[in-house]
């Protein structure tokens, strides 16, 4: 045996951790985890809250400008970004998928970058991508006619209508009564009050735009309410605070029951 080999396994653990340039931190708020270039700078960084339920995933390039951003979670169904790299420790891809608990709702994209941060390529599909029907040609069986031209008559251009998708996602832990007051209400868009379960979700409405996307803060109304072992309630905090883009025309938007707004018999 080489008397410089078991110097060498000794370091071997420090040269992978150089190599991957992957650090892991716990702190007050969670988990994370942190990739970097070969010259240190910042690569990618991936948090996740305490509870294991909420995170933010966001890449970089060299001079530090995000580049890729895609909120995370593990409950409620899962949102997730798997991260590929360059030799030199820049993002190459990002594979991203979101589906919710129970819905038909879901989507997956991939993110392709070259190793100085630019963007090279996007690909995505979804549930919508399946529902769209199918283009089929057929040859006609007789000859066709001559056609005479025809004066080309004046298009008027149709209005694009936008859709909005609304959930709830319930990320405390106990169950929340969920009451929706749209200010607008329509078949797609109705009143409704129901129960929540904890780290569940659900689809409670959807709303049509022409050429805009809305947000849902201005159609309606959103509040919780949870009910301790004496019967009594209390409000909990209940907040839009992310949106998805499903396809040009889609938008899902994600209203979050606060994760400590559930702590029922302390208090009340």
């Amino acid at each position: 045996m080489h008397p410089w080999l078991p110097f060498l396994l000794c370091l071997l653990p420090f040269m992978v951790q150089g190599q991957h340039g992957r650090m892991e931190l716990r702190t007050d708020t969670g988990l994370v985890v942190l990739h970097h270039f070969k010259t240190g700078e910042l690569s990618t960084k991936e948090w996740m809250d305490k509870d294991d339920r909420f995170g933010l995933t966001t890449a970089f390039d060299r001079a530090g400008k995000e580049i890729f951003r895609f909120g995370t979670r593990r409950i409620g169904g899962h949102a997730r970004v798997h991260f590929s790299y360059h030799p030199n420790g820049a993002i190459s891809k990002a594979e991203a998928s979101d589906a919710p608990d129970a819905g038909i709702q879901w989507f997956r994209s991939t993110t392709t970058f070259d190793d100085q941060g630019n963007q090279t390529g996007y690909w995505k599909e979804g549930h919508e991508d399946l529902m769209r029907p199918s283009v089929i040609f057929t040859r006609p069986e007789e000859p066709i006619s001559p056609v005479v031209p025809q004066p080309v008559p004046t298009v008027v251009p149709c209005q694009r209508m936008f859709v909005n998708e609304v959930f709830v996602v319930n990320g405390s832990s106990w169950p929340v009564e969920i009451t929706v007051e749209p200010r607008d209400p329509s078949p797609a868009l109705a009143g409704s009050k129901f129960i929540l379960p904890a780290g569940g979700s659900q689809l409670v409405g959807t709303y049509s735009v022409g050429e805009s996307f809305v947000s849902p803060v201005q159609r309606m109304k959103v509040t919780g309410k949870v009910t301790n072992k004496r019967g009594k309630q209390r409000q909990v905090g209940v907040l839009m605070m992310e949106e998805r883009q499903v396809d040009p025309q889609r938008k899902a938007w994600f209203y979050h029951v606060m994760p400590n707004g559930g702590r029922v018999g302390f208090g009340f």
